[in-house]
């Protein structure tokens, strides 16, 4: 009979009570190596390669993560910040130091019992790529050769073929309007990894700073609940009750109940995508709906950041809100141009789709891609370049 644990999970963490806690809830056959330090934890890692997932308090998270991240033996395995309550100033930290999810210790024992076997499982199928440098690797998706021997040869071919699309196109880019030609959006991919995915300028510049006046024509938002519209920090049961809040948050110079920051959060839309999008160029609009401006990520494809099918990557602001549970299966599959809910949802005359349904669609190509899945989609792609849609 073998003995041997079949995972180990790194534990950083001073709170004995919290440790204990974690011991509890992980699987009978995982090792726990608890350290209460950053520099005991660091020491330990550099004599052993045999973990399978890091979990850190919240307080050194952001001086450990930088030693796992940059060594090719521990880049892909997953960190967990382990926190009392989320904030945007943790989550924008967490996403930064390339933390992989925020484990909130006020939840309760199963849903941290599932969070925690989901990513034990998860690091089964994430590999690291060999290093082939005295650099850092970059982590990325374990992909199939077929997959990436169709990425480089789709590629390179449609590069060839587009190149006097291309040419013209970043001609009238520079007589349409002020700005660069190239827009390179910072973008996160298969396992939260951060790529400079390219396209076409669409938009006029610093059309990112207009966001959050925009958030009304958002097609993703979701009508806020009588809870959120109302003004009072207080959530339902303690208004009824006539007493202070007893799950209050610190939230932008006041104080909020935790229900009420939480309903908030629920109600952001997961997605941005806006309609008669006022920050579009004049040929901005021409190029969106006949997919020209996507033609630069082909370079993306080629040199390996994305593939030609999968999820799509998507800017921070939107990757910070999917963080629980299933979400984050989405992350972990490849890096797209086109994938499974561009063909089934956003295709011609299929309308919007909510980010439920997208979230969904990403998270069944992650885990069911074949060669025959990828076929279908390119095929099905091909007959919905042009969007009806003005998004």
């Amino acid at each position: 009979m073998n003995d041997t644990p079949a995972f180990c999970i790194l534990l950083v963490e001073k709170d004995n009570l919290i440790a204990g806690r974690f011991s509890a809830l992980v699987p009978s056959d995982t090792s726990v190596v608890r350290f209460n330090n950053v520099k005991d934890a660091g020491r330990w890692l550099s004599n052993t390669k045999e973990v399978d997932l890091i979990i850190v308090e919240e307080n050194a998270f952001n001086v450990l993560l930088p030693k796992v991240r940059n060594n090719p033996s521990w880049q892909h395995v997953p960190v967990l910040v382990a926190c009392f309550s989320l904030n945007k100033q943790l989550i924008a930290a967490a996403i930064k130091a390339r933390a992989t999810d925020l484990l909130v210790l006020t939840e309760n024992d199963q849903d941290i019992r599932i969070t925690i076997n989901n990513y034990l499982d998860l690091n089964k199928r994430v590999l690291s790529v060999p290093p082939v440098s005295k650099k850092p690797v970059s982590v990325v998706f374990s992909m199939p050769l077929w997959k990436r021997g169709i990425d480089v040869a789709v590629s390179l071919t449609a590069l060839l073929l587009a190149s006097p699309v291309m040419i013209l196109t970043a001609l009238f880019i520079k007589l349409d309007s002020k700005g660069p030609i190239l827009y390179k959006s910072l973008r996160i991919g298969a396992n939260y990894k951060e790529i400079s995915m390219y396209k076409f300028r669409t938009m006029k510049v610093q059309a990112d700073q207009l966001i959050s006046q925009m958030s009304d024509q958002n097609i993703y938002a979701k009508k806020p609940t009588a809870e959120v519209m109302d003004e009072d920090t207080r959530c339902t049961d303690c208004k009824l009750k006539g007493v202070v809040c007893q799950q209050p948050l610190f939230d932008q110079d006041k104080t909020i109940c935790e229900k009420v920051y939480q309903a908030k959060l629920d109600d952001n839309a997961k997605f941005m995508k806006f309609r008669n999008d006022p920050r579009i160029t004049r040929l901005g609009g021409f190029l969106r709906n006949s997919s020209i401006d996507e033609l630069p990520q082909l370079f993306n494809i080629l040199f390996g950041d994305m593939s030609l099918v999968g999820n799509r990557p998507l800017p921070p602001y939107e990757a910070e809100q999917l963080t629980t549970n299933l979400a984050a299966e989405r992350f972990a599959g490849p890096a797209g141009l086109t994938g499974l809910w561009q063909v089934k949802k956003r295709a011609k005359g299929k309308g919007p789709v909510s980010d439920e349904e997208r979230i969904a669609l990403d998270i069944e190509y992650a885990r069911t891609f074949s060669f025959k899945t990828d076929m279908y989609i390119i095929w099905k792609t091909i007959f919905s370049v042009w969007q009806k849609e003005n998004v």
